[in-house]
């Protein structure tokens, strides 16, 4: 239960700091055990100039509102999606370009357990191995630039995750795998106009595009967002109330902040969602 008198950022902020502590020797047992099997990082797929447009798709719940408009805007564009949107776009005919992976959850493993695929995986060192083991296509590997000191180790983790996995390829992204996603495609592959779509960052009546698979991990949100209190209604760019909570709240100030810093680059065809720009 949430602590009386607490506001909802000072929860977000002993959650994040909780997270840290309990999960930075779990990454780090990761990376090395991920380390013999890296063979190429996401700095072999950097292009520099200009590569036209390209589509970076979230696993928002308009995902499955909005398809017939990504089926119409795909054609001609790079499409990269997150894990958790994965299965959707396949089960729709959708076969993405790059699926990318942050988390390191051995349930990720779930999600991209969909035999073999031509879509090149854009992986987090900190990955579980399970993820590697699973997946049945390339992968090209990532070192998230999160700028926090590992106290005990007297290193930054970016630095320590980089020295065991032995690449440098990294991306700054913010706290969750739709701004990972979005910095690779405006990173990394230089897109001149990305289009978004599934960046909700708010639901109804699911947090995912039915048949996402995400039913369990649905669930389990549900019922640690509830009990934390962070679970709130607000109303999203169509004046429809609906719910959200403290971390979307704070990934969606994130991608609004990001697409300040290159608007004429950016262009959010999510038809349901609480990005104001």
């Amino acid at each position: 239960m949430p602590e009386v008198g607490s506001s909802r950022a000072e929860i977000h902020r002993a959650r994040t700091l909780r997270t840290l502590a309990k999960k930075k020797d779990e990454w780090l047992e990761n990376v090395r055990a991920n380390a013999p099997h890296v063979a190429a990082d996401i700095s072999r797929l950097w292009k520099e100039g200009d590569y036209g447009e390209g589509i970076s798709a979230a696993a928002g719940p308009s995902l499955e509102t909005d398809l017939m408009d990504l089926r119409l805007m795909r054609l001609g564009r790079e499409l990269a999606v997150v894990d958790a949107g994965l299965k959707f776009l396949l089960d729709q005919g959708l076969e993405p370009d790059y699926v990318v992976s942050t988390d390191s959850s051995e349930r990720v493993a779930q999600m991209l357990d969909v035999g073999p695929c031509r879509a090149k995986l854009i992986l987090n060192v900190i990955a579980h191995p399970k993820v590697r083991e699973v997946w049945k296509g390339e992968i090209f590997w990532w070192v998230m630039a999160s700028n926090v000191l590992d106290l005990d180790e007297g290193a930054m983790m970016q630095d320590l995750h980089s020295a065991a996995s032995r690449i440098g390829g990294k991306l700054v992204p913010g706290g969750n795998v739709s701004s990972a996603a979005f910095g690779f495609m405006a990173s990394v592959r230089n897109v001149q106009k990305l289009h978004l779509f599934g960046h909700d960052f708010c639901w109804k009546g699911r947090m995912y595009p039915q048949g996402a698979g995400m039913e369990d991990m649905e669930a389990a949100r549900m019922k640690e967002e509830g009990e934390a209190g962070t679970i709130f209604e607000v109303q999203n760019t169509r004046g429809e109330k609906v719910f959200t909570n403290l971390s979307l709240q704070r990934y969606a100030e994130w991608h609004e902040e990001a697409i300040a810093a290159i608007a004429s680059r950016v262009v959010n065809h999510t038809t349901s969602t609480t990005l104001k720009t």
